[in-house]
């Protein structure tokens, strides 16, 4: 067959192409975790397949980028066995290197061949790759955001939402009211709305009535005192009572009527205090704390917003419009031109007074008419001593009686929002923008790690490409890993004497003494390369130099004992003629076998039985 020269095209397309393959496969790694970052991660199957997807792109890279280091590793493999002899142990590291860990540990292959050992090291560094770039594909919640519209009624004010008649005429405040108002003054806080989602807000503005409480004014906060100083002393620690145009009278009312408070007000014009609620209360002073509680129509801008559900409503702005006043059917006034809202407003103020109204003790503990101790008006600093006793000291942080009840008149407007009774209907209501969060688990991809990762892989095996492609130059042909490659590169006579017959199976450890033999790769003579057949053919196959590949290397034989002559030397065959020198004589020591006769001929070869191997 005509010998092929060069080379062969095979090998280094294969390693070229191995390589820009695993480049497109970290490229396409890294464009694949990109497309998902910042994307819902949906459900498990979904996630299941981003993280097989991912670890399926790294085993790829990682598989073509060691392929291709690996067939640079082969080509140095072959370089070294040129350049220099190399002991068999060694040849089996370093043949090895790529598939068993513990050929680093053989300090001659550093000494030897550190390129194949580098390049062998490098091989089993790349996988590490599957470890790092996987992992730069995590998740995080976050918040997501969109809006939706949706109708936002606000307050209500149909007369028979608020109030009930009788045959009579003006009843009071209905159930609803009455519950709706106690529900949050006992609580101190605002009832809870409607969640339109368990993450949302909105911002609402409404017209709705409010409840200013206030120090008493100077003439108002002096008359109370005074009087009940005069009439009562201090029996009475608590008071609270409606106002018309003459306190005098008010408190008379109080103290002395069978049914304490005049709910259809009357002389309410010429006064500023007319109309209010005052609450008077000490604490082991005689000068009582007096506030003044009246009912105003304001325009507000509220914060509506849940988080998982828990609501938090803040007051943005509150403009108040206009005083209101006590408003029934039976007022001498003409009706007014929002009749609804007054009535409304009027009998919200009622349905607190409810409430409020009366008066309480401190020795016995005792309430006329007044709950006020059911309130979170009693955790105030002026009443705490008469709910808890005066022995008990004051706890540090109670806020003063004047700004809890404004707080509780705040709570109360915007509770009304909790009970759709005072709410518009669906259809009356505008249509507004609500802002839903969303508790999303989304990709989080740390492209950082990733290109570092694959960037550092990718560089170092460009360098084992380049290197090998400058090994095949310089070796003037390509090899494999392959049986068949390490078959004809062992063609040499001298492997058959130096292998120990008991030893032909191939079985794990060789002999110490065949380890220990040195080989080098050798081209094939030009002598040789010339003819195909004759007596260079036949005399190149005598000595075993005529073949090229791996060839074992002669050292001059020990003298044998009792012999006087060395091994190497020619000796006498029997017939008187002289046999020429074997020319076996190896640095494992190995006795050359006494049959041993030198092949002469090619067509010595072709007489063999063709039952027999070749």
């Amino acid at each position: 067959m005509p010998k092929q020269d060069g080379i062969h095209w095979r090998m280094p397309t294969a390693m070229i192409v191995c390589y820009v393959i695993g480049v497109g496969l970290a490229i396409g790694h890294h464009f694949y975790y990109y497309s998902l970052d910042g994307t819902q991660v949906g459900d498990q199957n979904k996630q299941e397949w981003a993280l097989r997807i991912g670890t399926g792109l790294a085993f790829l890279m990682k598989t073509f980028l060691t392929t291709a280091v690996g067939i640079a590793c082969v080509q140095h493999f072959w370089w070294i066995l040129r350049l220099k002899p190399i002991r068999l142990s060694t040849l089996d590291s370093m043949f090895d290197i790529r598939g068993s860990i513990f050929n680093f540990f053989d300090l001659h292959i550093w000494l030897r061949g550190p390129n194949v050992a580098i390049l062998g090291l490098i091989s089993w560094l790349i996988p590490l790759v599957t470890v790092i770039t996987p992992s730069t594909l995590s998740v995080q919640n976050a918040n997501g955001t969109s809006l939706i519209e949706q109708p936002l009624p606000v307050i209500d004010y149909t007369r028979n939402r608020y109030l009930t008649m009788s045959d009579g005429g003006l009843e009071g405040p209905t159930g609803t009211l009455t519950r709706l108002v106690m529900s949050s003054t006992i609580q101190g806080s605002i009832l809870q709305v409607p969640v339109p989602a368990p993450n949302a807000s909105y911002t609402l503005d409404f017209i709705g009535p409010y409840i200013m409480c206030q120090n008493a004014s100077e003439y108002v906060n002096r008359t109370v005192n005074e009087y009940l100083w005069n009439k009562s002393r201090m029996r009475n620690n608590y008071i609270a009572f409606p106002t018309s145009n003459n306190l005098t009278s008010d408190l008379d009312d109080l103290l002395y009527a069978d049914e304490p408070g005049q709910w259809f007000w009357h002389d309410l014009n010429g006064t500023d205090y007319a109309g209010k609620l005052i609450i008077a209360a000490y604490d082991q002073i005689p000068v009582r704390s007096t506030i003044e509680c009246a009912m105003y129509n304001a325009s507000y801008v509220v914060d509506f917003s849940w988080l998982n559900g828990e609501q938090t409503v803040e007051i943005v702005d509150r403009q108040v419009l206009n005083r209101v006043m006590p408003y029934t059917e039976l007022s001498p006034a003409p009706a007014p031109a929002n009749e609804g809202e007054s009535l409304a407003y009027t009998w919200i103020m009622r349905a607190m007074m409810d409430i409020f109204v009366g008066m309480c003790f401190s020795f016995p503990q005792r309430c006329s008419a007044a709950q006020v101790f059911s309130t979170t008006l009693a955790n105030s600093k002026e009443l705490w001593p008469m709910v808890y006793g005066s022995a008990e000291p004051v706890p540090e942080g109670l806020r003063p009686l004047v700004e809890v009840a404004a707080s509780m008149a705040d709570n109360l407007t915007l509770s009304f929002f909790s009970e759709s009774y005072f709410l518009q209907n669906t259809t009356q209501a505008s249509p507004r923008n609500i802002t839903v969060y969303s508790n999303e688990v989304l990709y989080l991809y740390s492209q950082k790690n990733l290109l570092i990762g694959y960037g550092v892989s990718i560089f170092v095996s460009l360098l084992c490409v380049i290197a090998g492609l400058l090994s095949m130059w310089d070796n003037g042909i390509a090899f494999t890993d392959s049986f068949s490659t390490i078959l004809r590169a062992t063609r040499n006579a001298r492997f058959d004497d130096i292998v120990p017959r008991d030893s032909t199976t191939g079985s794990d450890p060789p002999p110490e003494a065949l380890s220990r033999t040195r080989v080098q790769w050798v081209g094939l003579p030009s002598s040789l390369s010339a003819s195909s057949s004759g007596v260079g053919l036949a005399s190149g196959r005598e000595d075993g130099l005529g073949v090229a590949g791996l060839r074992p290397l002669s050292t001059l034989a020990e003298t044998e004992k009792g012999t006087g002559s060395a091994r190497g030397s020619e000796t006498g065959n029997g017939n008187g003629e002289r046999s020429p020198r074997s020319p076996i004589a190896f640095t494992n020591r190995i006795r050359e076998r006494k049959n041993y006769q030198a092949t002469t001929t090619v067509s010595s070869v072709t007489e063999r039985s063709p039952d027999g191997f070749i």
